[in-house]
């Protein structure tokens, strides 16, 4: 009879082939860092969008 493996399924983030998003330390006003905070959870995620949204008009720089 043969032999029956089980495998664990992986745990943890799952490989990916490029990173999405990078570790970056930022210098900002503390009034302007604590407005952020204070709308609550996610408020790194909507620094991400403002930015984003900020770029989109912007020319390339040369």
């Amino acid at each position: 009879m043969p032999e029956v493996v089980t495998v664990k399924p992986r745990r943890g983030r799952p490989p990916y082939e490029r990173p999405v998003k990078q570790m970056v330390s930022l210098r900002m006003d503390i009034d302007v860092l604590e407005g952020l905070r204070a709308t609550g959870k996610g408020w790194q995620t909507r620094i991400n969008t403002i930015m984003r949204e900020w770029l989109k008009d912007k020319p390339p720089a040369l």
